[in-house]
């Protein structure tokens, strides 16, 4: 596996990371190469753009217009368009395997140690369920006939092109267990004192958090309420009220993250491929000239969705340009100060309440339920419902919708729950071989053992 990429996953950026095979061996080191992972994230075909834009684009939330013919396929479903997270997933996870071997042959002070091991098992866990996601159905909602497995699960890393080895699928029970070890492991390791660095870095909050999502997907109710519960008393994140609601996204950290990607000057994408210049015509929110084709945006589905005196109705407003008759998103508006720069938000307060509350409904606690969902509704100004039974799961999936349009949360909450998608340019059933992305042909080709997914 990644034999066809194995020199750039080796690659030193002297910025950011290390050479594993050469300087994995002092804390310096170390920490510099995990820090190199969290780097990573920031690829264009991960939390750059990709895993935030591509699932408002493949679900009902977005329409692209055509402008600049980027992401024009993904728009319409169409054979082999789909998010491609695999080749830059799987850099990022020999990584950590390559820190994790390492920390079991040299000797490092415990805290420092216990502390980068659940620091890389967190992120180890994200990347894997992020693949999941992406390629497998989730356990919620499978279709037998069309079911090739998990991903491969690869717990080794490697230096050179002979020591890769050719795996084959797991099961996505494997995968499953394998996200639930990496968590239920790094929230024992990471330091409390870690909360300080949050979120830009892992933490025991953002643990929680991810877990509170893993067991969503993975039907695990009970779980996904306790750790929904856990990662909200951490005190990493909070809940700000209605009066906060917009400027929240206006501030460099959004005080609602767990767990967010965080942006420097260096590593501004520009007006071709940044989530502000994909979502938006402007540069900022106040500017007024148009900056960038802003192709990707609101679709009128979503927007009627959203009652006049909702608040989050706020954050969507007329374009520039060509766009002046569409809504835009402006959720990344430039608000680290700079053009085209935005730390993006991987987990926040808001989904971690969604989280539990579609538990509880699933667990047919609707009291409990309305409750965590009334908090997301009253704090968009809307009233309290009172709803039961699959009204209120109803209501639960529409605020999750509201709350979390253009986060890259839409086309995967269809997809678990094994629902179709019904938009304007082509409706897509869940039984559909394109509701999973296509396996790299390259990794195909070169390994016998990987399965490639129904269709393509």
């Amino acid at each position: 596996m990644w034999a066809t990429s194995c020199e750039k996953m080796l690659e030193v950026d002297p910025r950011q990371s290390i050479d594993a095979s050469t300087a994995l061996t002092s804390p310096e080191a170390i920490t510099a190469a995990t820090n190199g992972v969290y780097a990573k994230l920031r690829e264009v075909s991960l939390y750059g753009r990709d895993l935030i834009a591509i699932p408002e684009l493949l679900a009902d939330n977005a329409i692209n217009t055509g402008a600049g013919n980027r992401l024009i396929r993904e728009s319409n479903n169409e054979i082999g368009a789909h998010i491609t997270n695999w080749q830059q997933s799987y850099y990022g996870i020999n990584q950590i395997n390559l820190i994790l071997d390492a920390l079991e042959n040299i000797e490092l002070e415990a805290n420092f140690k216990n502390n980068i091991k659940g620091q890389n098992l967190f992120l180890r866990a994200l990347l894997y369920h992020n693949l999941l996601r992406v390629y497998a159905y989730d356990p919620t909602a499978i279709v037998s006939a069309s079911d090739r497995g998990g991903v491969p699960i690869v717990l080794k890393g490697v230096l050179e092109v002979d020591q890769i080895a050719f795996a084959s699928r797991n099961t996505i029970q494997e995968g499953y267990k394998q996200v639930y070890q990496d968590l239920t492991e790094a929230s024992t390791l990471i330091a409390e004192s870690n909360n300080s660095k949050a979120p830009a870095f892992a933490s025991r909050g953002a643990v929680a958090a991810l877990f509170s999502r893993v067991a969503l997907y993975n039907g695990d109710y009970e779980k996904a309420v306790a750790e929904a519960d856990k990662a909200m008393a951490s005190g990493v994140a909070t809940f700000p009220a209605n009066a906060q609601l917009i400027s929240s996204w206006r501030s460099e950290k959004h005080p609602e993250s767990f767990f967010e990607i965080a942006f420097t000057t260096a590593d501004n994408l520009g007006s071709n491929e940044s989530l502000r210049a994909t979502f938006m015509t402007r540069t900022t929110v106040t500017s007024n000239a148009t900056a960038s084709f802003g192709n990707v945006v609101v679709s009128d589905d979503l927007y009627a969705k959203y009652s006049a005196n909702d608040t989050r109705r706020g954050l969507i407003m007329k374009g520039l340009g060509a766009n002046a008759s569409r809504n835009e998103m402006t959720k990344f508006a430039s608000k680290n100060g700079v053009a085209n720069l935005d730390n993006v938000p991987v987990i926040r307060y808001a989904e971690v309440l969604l989280n539990k509350a579609e538990a509880l409904a699933n667990l047919g606690k609707d009291s409990d339920a309305r409750t965590a969902l009334n908090r997301i509704r009253t704090r968009a100004n809307l009233a309290e419902v009172s709803l039961s039974g699959t009204a209120l799961m109803d209501e639960i999936i529409l605020q999750r919708r509201l709350e979390l349009a253009f986060e890259g949360h839409r086309f995967f909450d269809i997809k678990r729950r094994g629902k179709d998608i019904i938009k304007d340019a082509g409706n897509v059933m869940f039984n559909d071989f394109r509701i999973l992305g296509r396996l790299p042909i390259r990794e195909i080709e070169i390994n016998p053992n990987l399965i490639q997914n129904p269709g393509y």
